[in-house]
């Protein structure tokens, strides 16, 4: 499947016109950064973390490694950011120190860039067929029904409205977008997802719940004074649980690079996921070395893609450089910061419903068989009710255990794999049966 885009993922774009694009999903990216620093910051303790100096750094490698992924590394437009598994196995080993986590922290990387050396991954790549694809296209829609419905809700706002009336205000932004996406014309058509944001902070400014405080109280410019906490130390369960957060990160890497490729290019995967990976896997060096948690590849660009019909990796480039400049430019950080979590919920409410279309388009691109509908099924409906499990319900599990079951991307993308190339692969049709 190939969609019709007004930019192709290697057409340039004119500056006014990039910085757009860029802002349009540096809206959308920004909550996420601003959840994990925040969330990394408590698990240390008071005395232990500044939540300035997470969030700038976070900020600073979340942009620069967007922009070296996509003129460089697996060039696909994919947002690089804070890995959930690693921000995961950072709070479990948070009483073992920081020291301890960058330690973990750079081993994982160091041994996700020995994989890509060593030519490992072509094995892997094999594995990922038209099922495997469509079920991750679905899983990473359907794992971000938790945080969608929190979003959604409002329950992250300082002072919130009523639930149900916000989340009527939210479906009522979910279906104004999806019209624009539709109905506009080329370059407001690709815009869309920015003017229904837009829309949408407006009525909360009705509304009375647009907090201007934070914008205009925060500074123009400042500098962290500290870019390294720490020096990084070595732990056997840090090291453990970091190598087995990045075998996830991997995975997770895999699904996005294969999931893009599907509607942009094909052409250019072995070669993307070699290059996207070890970019990860420096990016784990870096990150340890300053304390924060490592990147990985995010797999919510799909849909936002089909929604604005700009598939151009360069819009990527130009929200990386945004981001960047934000982690020096703390009004700009306050500015992306402005759009009510409400509206940013349904912006992605939209993009994932377009993504859940493509997968099941890419699962129908081949001949069906009775066993794709438990190879497909089965691996959706568990990996989806993994994200609504009680949270600590693996606790007693040991730290690299949890890091798995716990997330429902790679519980889905490791039953769809055991089903679909063992449990019920495909059987071989003898000569005789064959005539």
């Amino acid at each position: 499947m190939n969609p019709t885009y007004l930019y192709d993922v290697d057409d340039t774009l004119p500056v006014q016109r990039g910085l757009i694009y860029g802002l349009q999903w540096a809206f959308i990216m920004f909550p996420a950064l601003i959840i994990a620093a925040s969330l990394v910051v408590g698990s240390l303790g008071p005395g232990h973390g500044d939540k300035v100096r997470f969030l700038q750094l976070t900020l600073l490698t979340s942009g620069l490694f967007t922009m070296v992924q996509t003129l460089w590394g697996h060039r696909y437009p994919l947002l690089e950011g804070p890995s959930t598994a690693l921000m995961l196995a950072f709070i479990l080993l948070a009483p073992l120190g920081l020291p301890a986590i960058q330690g973990g922290t750079i081993i994982g990387g160091g041994l996700l860039i020995l994989t890509v050396l060593s030519k490992q991954l072509d094995r892997l790549i094999k594995l990922f067929t038209p099922n495997v694809v469509g079920v991750i296209l679905i899983l990473i829609a359907l794992g971000l029904l938790r945080p969608l419905l929190r979003f959604m809700i409002g329950a992250a706002e300082i002072h919130p409205l009523p639930k149900g009336q916000t989340f009527l205000i939210s479906l009522f932004l979910v279906l104004l977008i999806a019209t624009l996406s539709h109905w506009l014309m080329r370059f407001w058509k690709s815009v869309s997802i920015l003017v229904g944001m837009c829309i949408g902070s407006v009525v909360f400014l009705a509304l009375g719940q647009l907090d201007w405080h934070g914008l205009l109280s925060a500074s123009w410019v400042s500098l962290s004074p500290q870019w390294i906490e720490s020096v990084p130390g070595f732990s056997w369960p840090a090291a453990i649980a970091f190598a087995c957060a990045y075998l996830a990160v991997m995975v997770n890497t895999l699904g996005s690079i294969q999931s893009i490729a599907v509607i942009t290019d094909t052409g250019r995967l072995q070669t993307a996921t070699h290059r996207g990976i070890l970019v990860n896997g420096v990016a784990g060096l870096s990150c340890g070395l300053l304390g924060i948690v490592g990147t990985v590849s995010f797999s919510m660009s799909p849909g936002v893609i089909l929604a604005n019909r700009v598939a151009s990796r360069f819009a990527i480039t130009y929200c990386g450089a945004i981001l960047l400049v934000a982690a020096f430019l703390p009004k700009l950080a306050a500015l992306l910061a402005l759009v009510p979590t409400p509206v940013v919920g349904a912006a992605l409410c939209v993009g994932m419903g377009g993504q859940v279309g493509v997968g099941i388009s890419t699962i129908a691109s081949q001949k069906i068989e009775s066993r794709d509908y438990f190879v497909v099924g089965l691996p959706v409906l568990l990996g989806t009710m993994v994200g609504f499990l009680p949270g600590g319900m693996f606790d007693a599990l040991p730290g690299p255990i949890q890091v798995f079951v716990g997330n429902s991307l790679i519980v889905g993308i490791a039953l769809v794999l055991l089903l679909e190339h063992l449990i019920l692969r495909k059987r071989k049709s003898s000569p005789a049966t064959s005539k």
